[in-house]
C-alpha cells in the first residue's frame, strides 16, 4: 500500500484520537520536501538513505515516541477504517497488549484468517497488535541481529512476561505475505534461526527446535553444505524420532548429488 493512502486513511482517526505519526525511511532517496504535504497533521519523518533492517527501524521510531502504546506498520500493509479505534477503546483496560483479527493473503492470493487469541497471544505479525511502550523497552525492544522471524523472536520474550493482554476479534488489519526464496533471503534465515535457538534454548519447546534445526538443514542443504545439513537434521530428528519425513530429509543429505536436485536456491509457491 502506497505511504500517500495510509496517511490520508489514518487522516480521521488521527484527528480523533490523540495519535502521532512517525516514519522512519529507509531509502535512499528523501521525501522530506513532500511528506508534510501529504495529510495535515504533524508527521515526524527521519530519514536514514541507508537499509539498516526492520528490527532497527522499529527500535528507533519507538524511542522518538512519546505516546504510550506503540503500533508498527510496514508501508505495503492494509488495515479497515476501525484499526485505530478499536485498538484504542482497550486502552482504558489498562491493557499491555492488544492484538486484532486479520486476513493474512500469500503470494497465490490465498487468504486466511488469523484471530486475535491465535495460539493464546494473536498473531506476532506489526499492524495486528498494539504494545504498551513501557513493556516493549523492558524487553529490550527487537533484535537487530535478526533479518528473519524477529517478530516471533519479540513474542518468545513477551510470552515470558505476565502480561494484561485484550483481543479484538474483528478484521482490522490486512497483510500480504511476501515470497521468500534467493540466496539472500535464506542466508537472513540462517543466520536468524542461529541467533534464536541460541538465545533461546532453555526456553523453545522440543517441538519449536525440531522445526528450526530442520529448517536450518534444508537451507544447508539448498547452499551445498552437506555436513552442516547433516548435523542440523540429525538435531531435528533427536527432538521427534517418530517424523519419518525429517529422517528422509536426513538420508538426502548424505547423497549431494539428489539434495542438489530437490533443494535448489528456487522456491515453487504453487
Amino acid at each position: 500500500m502506497e505511504l500517500s493512502k495510509i496517511l490520508n486513511r489514518i487522516h480521521g482517526p488521527v484527528n480523533d484520537l490523540s495519535v502521532e505519526i512517525i516514519i522512519i525511511d529507509d531509502s535512499q532517496e528523501t521525501f522530506s520536501d513532500s511528506i508534510n504535504n501529504l495529510i495535515k497533521v504533524p508527521i515526524r519523518y527521519l530519514h536514514r538513505g541507508n537499509k539498516l533492517g526492520v528490527s532497527s527501524a522499529r527500535n528507533v521510531g519507538a524511542k522518538m515516541a512519546n505516546g504510550d502504546y506503540l503500533i508498527f506498520l510496514d508501508d505495503d500493509d492494509d488495515f479497515t477504517s476501525d484499526w485505530l479505534k478499536d485498538f484504542f477503546s482497550f486502552t482504558h483496560n489498562s491493557a499491555d497488549l492488544i492484538s486484532c483479527d486479520m486476513r493474512l493473503i500469500d503470494p497465490n492470493q490465498k487468504e486466511t484468517l488469523v484471530t486475535a487469541s491465535n495460539r493464546g497471544r494473536g498473531s506476532v505479525i506489526p499492524g495486528a497488535w498494539m504494545i504498551r511502550k513501557s513493556v516493549f523497552e523492558r524487553v529490550g525492544g527487537f533484535d537487530e541481529r535478526l533479518l528473519f522471524a524477529e517478530n516471533t523472536e519479540l513474542f518468545f520474550r513477551l510470552d515470558q512476561l505476565n502480561l494484561k493482554t485484550e483481543y479484538i476479534h474483528k478484521v482490522n488489519f490486512i497483510y500480504k505475505q511476501s515470497p521468500d526464496g534467493g540466496s539472500k533471503n535464506f542466508q537472513n534465515m540462517k543466520d536468524s534461526l542461529r541467533i534464536i535457538l541460541e538465545k533461546h534454548d532453555s526456553y523453545l519447546t522440543n517441538h519449536v527446535k525440531h522445526l528450526y534445526h530442520q529448517n536450518l538443514g534444508v537451507i544447508e542443504m539448498r547452499f551445498g553444505n552437506f555436513d552442516a545439513a547433516k548435523n542440523h537434521l540429525w538435531k531435528s530428528w533427536k527432538f521427534k524420532p517418530a517424523k519419518f519425513s525429517t529422517l528422509l530429509r536426513l538420508g538426502i543429505a548424505f547423497l549431494p548429488i539428489v539434495g542438489r536436485r530437490i533443494y535448489t536456491m528456487k522456491i515453487n509457491l504453487k
